[in-house]
């Protein structure tokens, strides 16, 4: 009896032990799958967390290409500014002529070209032909101006002003103004020989370049080519005008 006694109570003590074990364990796995299903259903559903990453997809796509977009605009800028605002876009068709017009086309250059050499060739057949007063004809002979007058009339628009002061004030439109270091053949040359107003012209000439100029002088003289340096014409120099224009030629 005394030895059945402690082996029951150690069977007791066995099983007790063996009970509270399985019920720990079976509290620590309750509590592991409590665990994971809360952090199963903190999970959106399948079709929330497509659309989230293709927002987020997009997100990044969207922000990459303004990225791009800003870097391409950057480049624009740079290439804009480092470009002239004023550039001609058909560069091909201006050329840069001598003495004439800083842009001209390839025609309006040939046709003033043209025009310069004809009234040059003009001019210089008159070489030898008497003053006249008034005359604007090789049959008469020719004042100052009326031999200028001659030589253009073909080769202009309009007619140029009967009178030397008036040509030496014509409108920006029919001439521009010359430096006397710029000046070109073919360019109208003007003198105040005997009047005492300021910037009154009463004589005329044409530039052939070398620093010379044709002229009808005065009475008892025939037309004939002088010097721009000498100290007279010097003297007695008061400016020039361009009447070979792109505008202006026929």
């Amino acid at each position: 009896m005394t030895q059945i006694i402690p082996t029951a109570l150690y069977s007791l003590f066995r099983s007790s032990v063996g009970g509270v074990i399985c019920i720990f364990m079976l509290f620590l796995s309750f509590n592991a799958h409590a665990a994971n299903h809360h952090k199963v259903s903190k999970k959106a559903p399948l079709a929330a967390q497509v659309m989230i990453k293709k927002s987020t997809k997009r997100k990044r796509v969207t922000l990459n290409g303004a990225n791009k977009a800003y870097q391409q605009s950057d480049e624009q800028q740079e290439i804009l500014a480092g470009s002239n605002p004023f550039r001609q876009r058909n560069v091909d068709e201006l050329r840069i002529t001598e003495g004439m017009h800083p842009q001209i086309s390839t025609v309006q250059k040939n046709t003033m070209v043209t025009a310069k050499r004809e009234v040059i060739a003009n001019l210089m057949k008159q070489l030898g032909k008497p003053y006249r007063y008034g005359g604007m004809s090789p049959r008469t002979g020719f004042d100052c101006s009326g031999l200028v007058n001659y030589a253009y009339r073909e080769h202009l628009k309009s007619a140029l002003p009967r009178t030397a002061n008036n040509m030496f004030h014509m409108s920006d439109e029919q001439a521009i103004k010359v430096e006397k270091q710029q000046l070109h053949s073919g360019d109208l040359v003007f003198f105040r020989t005997h009047s005492r107003r300021s910037g009154y012209a009463d004589h005329v000439g044409v530039y052939l370049g070398d620093g010379e100029f044709i002229q009808a002088p005065r009475t008892g003289k025939d037309i004939q080519i002088s010097r721009l340096d000498d100290d007279y014409w010097q003297d007695h120099y008061i400016g020039a005008r361009r009447v070979l224009l792109p505008t202006a030629v026929r």
